[in-house]
């Protein structure tokens, strides 16, 4: 299974005061890295991009089929990774500027910009599997296990990529759930992984852009540990994708705002496409 970078790598201890029992007191807590990271293709800057260090290769790769500017894999003659920039080069040079040039842009609500698809442009899920709601629960308490920059600093995003039966093909954290996304997505576009036989979990909610990212890439399932938006339940329906949302199993912690709550009782809300979760 790939995974993120070592802890040590995408965090950092420091110094601050912690309100406990009601009292301040010193203490030594982690906190996130945060890096730019530069795409440049075909010799011009693209985009710089805010993400947690690991997996460049993958986001790079993810974020280009997420936006539209290639389609497959195949599409790339090489690809660097050096000081905190990819240097990309495609073997179709025109297809960037005509990409750009016939491209609408939208703040997301993330924050970032992210290219507007046409929903008629998007295409239908193909894919038979089915999963029991036994193994998304497995798999969402392996995101949690696995995720140790999450566990640690509760400051970022976790999504995994896995088989049917909830073994991890890839885990992936970041300080945005989108690049979260890029980073599984292009770590199965690099090894050819049949997208349409496995399904995704993540801690974050599910919007509009994040699932029009899911239905390009084939995933027939997404769960999230949160929520989900109407406008990603409408494409994701007409897409053919399974949404399923507050995937909690008995026992997950639930951080609050000042305290951690024990959830008592397994449940999940399955949205669109309720056909492909099984009752086992």
């Amino acid at each position: 299974m790939k995974s993120h970078a070592a802890a040590k790598d995408t965090s950092k201890l420091i110094k601050c005061r912690r309100l406990t029992g009601g009292n301040f007191a010193d203490a030594e807590v982690s906190i996130v890295i945060e890096k730019e990271f530069l795409l440049y293709v075909n010799g011009k800057h693209l985009v710089t991009a805010s993400i947690t260090p690991g997996m460049e290769k993958e986001f790079a790769v993810g974020y280009l089929f997420g936006q539209g500017f290639i389609d497959d894999i195949s599409e790339l003659d090489s690809i660097e990774i050096e000081n905190n920039a990819a240097r990309i080069v495609l073997l179709t040079h025109a297809k960037i500027p005509e990409r750009l040039e016939n491209t609408g842009y939208r703040i997301v609500s993330g924050g970032g910009k992210t290219v507007y698809f046409d929903k008629a442009a998007l295409p239908v899920i193909k894919s038979s599997i089915n999963i029991g709601k036994s193994k998304i629960f497995r798999a969402m308490n392996t995101l949690f296990e696995k995720s140790e920059v999450y566990r640690d600093t509760e400051g970022i995003h976790a999504t995994g990529l896995f088989t049917p039966e909830a073994t991890p093909i890839c885990i992936a954290e970041d300080i945005g759930r989108h690049n979260t996304l890029d980073k599984i997505i292009g770590y199965a576009l690099i090894n050819r992984v049949d997208c349409s036989n496995a399904f995704l979990v993540s801690t974050g909610r599910m919007t509009s852009e994040m699932v029009t990212k899911i239905c390009r890439a084939n995933i027939p399932v997404a769960a999230t540990k949160t929520a989900v938006t109407d406008a990603g339940l409408k494409i994701g329906g007409e897409c053919g994708l399974t949404i399923v949302g507050f995937v909690r199993d008995a026992g997950n912690k639930i951080n609050t705002d000042m305290e951690v709550r024990t959830v008592e009782e397994a449940g999940m809300k399955i949205y669109t496409n309720a056909q492909r979760i099984l009752d086992n």
